[in-house]
């Protein structure tokens, strides 16, 4: 099991590092944008049934009570309900901004891994051609054995660049989508809740 690691040659123990950085990075991403997505829909009908009482604080509370990035801007818009829409919109906007590098975390750096993977790869791919050429020019052509180290050495470091570098740059696409979705989610609920100030008169 370990021989064709290690007859990938020193490349491989980078390789291997980026592979861990990447699970770690991915894993934590997973775990905080699930917990990131709270029930909006739910959310958004107790804000309605509150603001329908005219208790926009009731409204407030519900959001501080619900995780997540979307309730974290209802509830600031909630706090200044009595300001006009542009307002609350700039205010929106203000919050969802602060919570974009929040939600993206550290996914610069898994996207990094999915970079220099295949290009660590390349890199044993050159050094195990590099040594097949010194056998060649040492006048060892016949040596099988030096010559399938070389070759080996090329081979295996693109194979496993490739193999990390492919499902975490899915993994990361998927992410990066999830992170989207959240911030048009905060776009499209912080929408609806100036539609209902509108409607309920509580605009000044």
């Amino acid at each position: 099991m370990f021989e064709p690691i290690a007859r990938g040659g020193i490349v491989m123990i980078p390789l291997f590092l980026c592979s861990i950085v990447a699970l770690i990075v991915a894993l934590e991403r997973w775990l905080h944008l699930r917990n990131a997505g709270a029930d909006t829909e739910r959310l958004m009908r107790k804000i309605y049934s509150a603001l329908e009482r005219s208790s926009p604080e009731e409204a407030r509370g519900a959001c501080e009570a619900t995780k997540g990035p979307v309730a974290k801007v209802l509830a600031a818009v909630l706090a200044r309900f009595h300001m006009p829409k542009e307002d609350l919109r700039e205010v929106a906007r203000e919050v969802a901004l602060a919570e974009q590098p929040v939600l993206d975390g550290n996914l610069p750096v898994l996207s990094t891994m999915v970079t220099i993977a295949p290009l660590l790869g390349l890199l044993g791919t050159i050094s195990g051609l590099i040594k097949v050429f010194h056998v060649i020019a040492g006048g060892a052509i016949g040596d099988a054995t030096a010559l399938s180290q070389g070759i080996a050495e090329a081979l295996i470091t693109t194979f496993t660049g490739l193999c990390i570098a492919i499902p975490f740059l899915v993994i990361y696409n998927s992410l990066s989508g999830r992170v989207d979705s959240l911030m048009h989610q905060i776009e499209l609920r912080v929408t609806e809740l100036l539609n209902i100030q509108t409607r309920t008169g509580m605009e000044s």
